[in-house]
């Protein structure tokens, strides 16, 4: 793991710190009565961050961010920011982790608290406490300025761990995301008004909102888990009939992520691509294929054009399911070739769907990298030569360039990419198995 990624997440704390004086350097005053709500929910964002849900792999949902910017809100004080980096370093130490994410999380929640308060107070905002009127300016730019800090931060991290661009790890990674967040603008302040004209218990009715609001989308990710699951359980029994294409759509999911990043498309292009890559295959359940797929040796010119019906077959089935749509086309020309010479329709150039052109790619190169019974898997250099070869015949000759061009190319042979952006989580865990298998040096 890179050194820029642990220098990194260092200098975030050192900032962390820096701007906590700073801000306690403006106005060292303290105000008990002021304080003790914002702190009562550095302890609610303390919990909402404990019973945080799981929504894929290493990624996590949870509320924290609305009691911390709704403390900020109610007495924009150093001493709220302290209340809200122990809450912060609370969470972080009730969970098993390495040393360095939990110095991460803490420092960059202290950061954008920091720069939240400092912007706040520079644009003329005060204590709700003390004035609960709407002031638009300072209520909106102190939310953005700490999503965006804290956003932004991860996508460095990433960025310094992967190698790519900052600002397209994070338009790609939070973009859309932000978006949605910015609505926090609006449920901070009702949030802290809440407090200020009802007391603890309109405090007590917006905690159990949120609460409400926490378990609605976290059923929502969890049905959306459960379907991913029906549908991985599906490409599995499909696969069981072939013994030499046992995890074939996973591959072919994962190159083409890996390809769809490569090539720019957005995050719900990526998942379309994704998504089409696990089923392309599927229509090989059906009875027609069965004896062929048993076959072990070469497939006669019937046998071959019986298989060459699976697309087909393949993109009825997934027609069959409301969600999707979107990617009926993606799966049922996954096979035609660039200049025209595949099938089943004899599809050429960009008469091609952009995501069969991807899967293309991405299932060629995993028939050439898998071990076969006529040949051993192929190299990284000897898949390079191949593509080559076939560049502006089978495949889009621009997507073609892009990926041998990019140093990302070496992610297709390496089995622990799972084709997307890394997580911190897998940052960190990195960095924890590298300097657990790095031999001490006298």
């Amino acid at each position: 793991m890179k050194a820029s990624v642990i220098a990194y997440v260092y200098g975030v704390a050192a900032a962390s710190v820096a701007a906590l004086a700073f801000v306690y350097w403006l106005d060292p005053s303290f105000n008990s009565q002021l304080f003790v709500v914002p702190a009562a929910l550095a302890f609610v964002a303390f919990l909402g961050a404990i019973s945080k849900y799981r929504i894929q792999g290493s990624t996590f949902g949870e509320i924290s961010h609305i009691p911390y910017l709704t403390a900020v809100m109610l007495y924009p004080s150093w001493s709220t920011l302290c209340a809200i980096g122990v809450g912060a370093m609370m969470a972080e130490m009730s969970k098993a982790k390495p040393f360095i994410k939990r110095t991460f999380n803490v420092a960059q929640i202290l950061l954008a608290g920091c720069v939240a308060v400092f912007t706040y107070r520079a644009l003329g905002g005060v204590s709700l406490q003390v004035d609960s009127s709407w002031r638009f300016l300072p209520h909106s730019a102190a939310v953005i300025v700490f999503l965006t800090v804290n956003t932004y931060s991860v996508a460095v991290a990433i960025g310094l761990a992967e190698g790519t661009g900052i600002l397209k790890t994070w338009a790609k990674g939070s973009g859309k995301g932000f978006l949605v967040d910015v609505a926090a603008v609006f449920v901070v302040y009702a949030f802290g008004r809440a407090y200020v004209d009802w007391g603890y218990w309109g405090l007590a009715l917006f905690c159990a909102m949120l609460v409400m609001l926490r378990f609605t989308y976290q059923s929502m990710q969890q049905l959306e888990t459960t379907n991913e699951e029906l549908l991985d359980l599906f490409v599995h029994t499909v696969e069981y009939r072939d013994p030499y294409t046992s995890g074939h759509s996973h591959r072919v999911k994962r190159f083409s992520r890996i390809i769809a990043r490569e090539i720019g498309l957005t995050n719900r292009e990526i998942e379309k691509v994704s998504r089409a890559a696990l089923l392309h295959d599927v229509g090989k359940i059906h009875e027609i294929f069965a004896p062929i797929l048993m076959k072990p040796g070469r497939l006669t010119p019937e046998e071959r054009a019986i298989m060459e019906l699976h697309p087909i077959k393949s993109a009825e089935l997934v027609s069959k399911i409301s969600k999707l749509q979107d990617i009926v086309p993606a799966v049922r020309h996954h096979h035609e070739n660039w200049d025209g010479t595949g099938y089943p329709s004899g599809l050429k150039g960009k008469e091609i769907p952009l995501e069969s052109r991807i899967i293309m790619f991405a299932d060629t190169i995993d028939a050439m990298t898998t071990d076969r019974p006529y040949r051993k898997a192929l190299g990284e250099a000897e898949v390079r030569a191949e593509l080559l070869k076939w560049r502006g015949v089978q495949f889009d000759p621009q997507i073609c360039d892009a990926l041998l061009s990019s140093p990302n190319f070496a992610r297709i042979f390496d089995k622990t990419d799972n084709g997307g952006v890394y997580s911190l989580t897998h940052i960190f865990d990195s960095i924890r198995k590298k300097r657990q298998r790095t031999p001490a040096v006298a």
